[in-house]
């Protein structure tokens, strides 16, 4: 077992070891470079290195996601006792928030920055099941917060809630927040989809508010709730302003949750004190520090120091190095619906960012992913941790078994590209005729910096993609910069890329928001929305539209099932592998019980306790 302390020597040997792979598993040698394509308008940095990776594991179980449709069983934790002594907790992020309201933003880091101060109405604990936090209870149909015709949901909240600073939190915060998100002003919101099937939020009291939908939405659940939702924005601070574009308070936020929020370093920290106006009462921890760390090698690093107590996103490939460090440190894994995927700017120019038009064909599509060794990604590089992914609802009941992955087969690839007419040039890089015009197939891709095991496919893909006439340039960017919103110029969300890659789920509730919509592709115009594949397609976009909408639950499941065979045949988007949620914990650092949802560790952060 190698150690989490990266040394030189060992990322040059990890080069070397992609390189043997490349050999062993790839076609011709990659072609020579071409000119580089037009860059966004932020400088992206240099794709980093590949690193080592560990000995094979056994890959875990399918775990199985509750019916969307179904009133789940809501808990309730007990109160906090705080623990003595107290304590604090260090995290590391590899990747900073770009704001800490989900609302503003579309990184999974902010999400878990905003579980720490921030709370909806329920959380998502380890089971997938929603725990109770601002809300006095589920509602249902037996209880009567859900209407006969499902149109109208009732909230109740606990009496005597607080924001953070003392100030109470009401119904009116509920109507203020959906207003918030539905004001045009605020062109930074990052999506409206389902907030904009709201006809109406009344509230006949200060704690309960009576949501009247314009048509059945099914998802109902997610809004205004962490993982999928983004909390709540308070009416006393906020209600005044025009605008809340570029607002300074979600660097500096109140919240409803365990711990507020006190300083915010760029690149260095985010401090969190304990919330002595939570709901529960005071947690256990003092407070929590969030690390802001180049890598996860770096986070790992102060795991085995000492230094950090918990490491966020872990990669599969890194569970046995961190578990050699026991009993001082190790990882926690959990099965998840999460997974990584690459995809392509699909926009034909119609929606004002076009992407490269050699993936507007199906062939084109196809191709590159029967060319991408994803066996090799799974088994080699991941160790045998992960598997091969077919669609973008994995390990869930709606995960459509009849599909099974592309084969690896570079040489019926480049049989179907030659077939086409899409020859290989002098340098090895095909062509297409577009307009009367020879478009290479030379192409940027963009992901996140921080994030070896990235690096280390894109070496491999980028090889193999050689070997079938593709030449693939890798353009990485800091997180917060990669997934900035339409009105930051975020290359994804404005359309300035033509292909990239990150995890994301579709969880616990199945509903893909607004990414298939071609409602959903951000423009000028209409700058919020999270199709940033820029794909328009009317019989996919209505099977989204028509599941959220669908009470029987086996018809619609039979509905995502559907949407993921179009995906299939034609190739929209180049599924991975399906990720585990892995965190690298401190051995001082207890309490932590890991959701299979985007929550993550952070669902019951306010029970946590460290060793002194």
């Amino acid at each position: 077992m190698k150690s989490v302390h990266v040394k030189r020597y060992l990322i040059l040997a990890s080069i070397a070891m992609v390189a043997l792979l490349i050999a062993a598993c790839a076609p011709a040698a990659a072609p020579t470079a071409a000119p580089a394509t037009q860059a966004p308008a932020v400088q992206p940095t240099a794709a980093p290195q590949p690193s080592s990776a560990p000995q094979a594991t056994t890959a875990p179980q399918a775990t199985t996601a509750p019916q969307a449709t179904t009133a789940p069983a809501a808990t309730e934790a007990p109160t906090a006792a705080p623990a003595a002594g107290g304590g604090v907790a260090n995290i590391a992020f590899y990747q900073e928030p770009n704001s800490l309201s989900l609302y503003f933003s579309n990184q999974t880091f902010a999400g878990w920055a905003q579980a720490i101060y921030n709370r909806g109405l329920w959380a998502y604990d380890d089971k997938s099941q929603p725990s109770l936090e601002l809300a006095a209870e589920f509602p249902t149909t037996e209880n009567g917060g859900v209407s006969a015709d499902g149109l109208t949901i009732t909230y109740k909240l606990k009496p005597d809630l607080k924001w953070s600073d003392g100030e109470p939190f009401t119904s009116k915060d509920i109507k203020f927040t959906w207003e918030a998100i539905m004001n045009d002003k605020n062109t930074g919101i990052v999506s409206r989809d389902g907030y904009d099937k709201i006809e109406s939020i009344t509230t006949p009291d200060d704690q309960t508010a009576v949501v009247k939908f314009k048509e059945l939405y099914v998802p109902w659940q997610l809004l205004f709730n962490n993982p999928a939702g983004g909390g709540f924005m308070p009416e006393h601070l906020l209600g005044t302003k025009d605008t809340l574009d570029g607002d300074e308070f979600f660097r500096m936020p109140i919240g409803t949750g365990p711990f507020k929020v006190t300083e915010w370093k760029g690149g260095d920290h985010i401090t969190f004190v304990a919330n002595e106006n939570y709901w529960r009462g005071k947690p256990k921890l003092d407070g929590v520090t969030v690390k802001i760390v180049p890598s996860r090698d770096a986070g790992n690093a102060g795991l085995a120091a000492g230094d950090v107590d918990l490491v966020a996103d872990e990669i599969e490939a890194s569970i046995p190095d961190l578990d050699a460090l026991m009993p001082k440190a190790h990882a926690q894994s959990v099965p998840s619906q999460s997974f990584e995927h690459y995809f392509f700017n699909l926009d034909d120019g119609k929606y004002g960012a076009a992407g490269n038009p050699i993936f507007l064909n199906d062939t084109v599509r196809k191709a590159y992913i029967m060319c991408i060794n994803r066996d090799t990604i799974a088994e080699r590089l991941l160790f045998g941790k992960s598997k091969v992914i077919s669609n973008l609802w994995p390990n869930s009941q709606y995960d459509n078994t009849d599909l099974k992955p592309y084969a690896y087969d570079p040489d019926a690839a480049n049989k179907m590209l030659d077939d086409a007419g899409f020859a290989k040039g002098d340098d090895g890089v095909r062509t297409m005729d577009v307009n009367g015009k020879k478009v290479r197939f030379s192409f940027n891709h963009e992901t996140t910096t921080g994030n070896q095991l990235r690096a280390d496919v894109q070496v491999l893909a980028t090889a193999n993609l050689g070997g079938c006439g593709y030449e693939m340039l890798p353009q990485n960017y800091p997180s917060a910069t990669l997934f900035g919103t339409f009105a930051q110029n975020g290359p994804l969300a404005s359309g300035k890329y033509e292909t990239g890659g990150y995890t994301t789920s579709f969880s616990p509730d199945p509903d893909p928001s607004d990414n298939f919509k071609c409602s959903g592709i951000p423009t000028a115009d209409k700058p919020e929305g999270s199709n940033w594949y820029r794909l328009c397609d009317a019989e996919l976009e209505k099977l989204s539209i028509d599941q959220a909408k669908e009470a029987d639950p086996a018809k619609r499941t039979d509905m995502i099932k559907e949407m993921q065979k179009i995906m299939y045949d034609k190739a929209y988007v180049a599924p991975l592998y399906n990720r585990l949620n892995t965190i690298g914990l401190s051995s001082r650092l207890q309490g932590i019980n890991q959701s299979p949802t985007q929550a993550d560790a952070y669902w019951n952060i306010y029970d946590w306790t460290v060793s002194q």
